[in-house]
């Protein structure tokens, strides 16, 4: 029989999942489509689409660290949710750059934590009661799936311009959804959150290693060769006459090759370990991005957006499992935190970049995204000659 605890636990963090990642999935492919309906060029929608990457590299250490501080970490997804829910409906308010520019910038300062906090919860599921965090994980997918085609034919019969009333709407799930997320099992510890966890030096220096950075840039240079792809996909397709509706499934093949990774995560892991994982995602996104800009047939494009699981998925659990492996849950938060503001920082060079380049470059511009994968690569085969030791959050002097 389940301990009162683990009962629902996997099922509260797949609603919570969803409920992240339904607007999402209408935020990634079409938010680029509705800033360029506000008539923005390319350099001001890199300029607006990195704001939220900056957010990351500046508030989610911090975020991720405050979770950890109190030892809760349902209660602080529940006020991260509701501030950016709240926050990021502002939007609606005005339609010049500096106005949705501010908005950006002020909401996800709570928004840049929500997904570490969310895996290290989730993972906390996994270490204390065998759950597959793969499966808890793909419903988020799955809902980013279904946003994908809701986005396409919202736009199709909408309008371009009245996106982001959809995206407004759907970021209201993030409240809706983390009301019932699982308790956090530090709390089942009965650990009070005045104390929570320390967070000192002694433990803060393990994070110090040279391997473990290059680890965690490297995942992250793989997570922001998908720059170009969040970017201006939209776009490149449409200009070469594939529509909106299509768009949609496009990505909803993405999400598709995901869901079929994330749910079969348990038994690959049980394969392959968390680099071999990365080594994968790293090859793959190289050829991806190298094929992208040839003005492929639609049947071209489904099969580059079937590679998703590799270049984004592979490279998604393989950072996941590594800090799942290497760092102790009472500190997985922070760690989970580090590895966020790594891939906003990046993330944020790399869709900056995208805009410039795109907007002289086209197409050839995903040629770009193939050297970052290239780079991230070698970054990973070079972390092999440095030591790795754990990190404890009980590590003294």
């Amino acid at each position: 029989m389940q301990a009162p605890y683990q009962q629902n636990y996997a099922l509260r963090m797949s609603l919570f999942y969803a409920g992240f990642f339904f607007p999402y999935g209408i935020y990634v492919p079409f938010f680029a489509v509705w800033l360029k309906s506000l008539d923005f060029g390319a350099e001001a929608i890199g300029m607006v689409l990195t704001i939220p990457m900056i957010a990351r590299v500046i508030f989610t250490p911090l975020m991720a660290a405050i979770s950890d501080k109190i030892g809760d970490r349902r209660l602080a997804l529940r006020i991260y949710c509701t501030f950016y829910g709240l926050s990021f409906a502002l939007i609606t308010l005005s339609d010049s750059l500096v106005w949705i520019g501010l908005v950006m910038a002020v909401s996800h300062i709570a928004q840049s934590a929500i997904i570490p906090v969310s895996d290290s919860l989730a993972l906390a599921g996994t270490r204390r009661f065998g759950l597959d965090y793969g499966r808890m994980r793909s419903s988020g997918t799955f809902a980013f799936l279904l946003a994908n085609l809701a986005g396409g034919l919202f736009m199709q019969t909408f309008g371009d311009n009245r996106l982001i009333w959809l995206l407004v709407a759907g970021n209201m799930l993030h409240i809706l959804f983390s009301m019932p997320l699982p308790i956090d099992p530090r709390r089942i510890d009965n650990r009070s959150l005045a104390k929570g966890t320390r967070l000192d030096w002694n433990q803060l220096k393990q994070f110090a290693q040279a391997s473990f950075w290059m680890i965690l840039i490297s995942a992250s240079l793989i997570q922001a060769s998908h720059s170009m792809l969040y970017s201006f996909s939209a776009i490149y397709w449409n200009r070469i006459g594939i529509s909106s509706n299509m768009t949609g499934l496009l990505w909803s093949m993405a999400s598709v090759s995901e869901i079929i990774l994330f749910r079969y995560s348990k038994k690959i892991s049980a394969r392959f370990n968390w680099k071999a994982l990365m080594l994968i995602a790293a090859v793959i996104a190289i050829v991806r991005w190298a094929t992208f800009p040839l003005e492929l047939p639609i049947y071209g494009y489904l099969l580059l957006q079937v590679l998703h699981a590799g270049s984004f998925g592979c490279a998604h659990l393989g950072a996941m499992f590594f800090i799942n492996e290497l760092v102790d849950d009472e500190i997985s938060g922070t760690a989970q935190g580090l590895y966020t503001m790594l891939t906003g920082l990046l993330s944020a060079f790399a869709t900056t970049a995208s805009g410039f380049l795109y907007a002289e470059l086209n197409g050839l511009a995903f040629l770009s995204m193939s050297l970052v994968g290239l780079v991230a690569l070698a970054l990973l085969l070079l972390s092999g000659v440095f030591p790795l030791t754990r990190i404890r959050a009980d590590e003294r002097e």
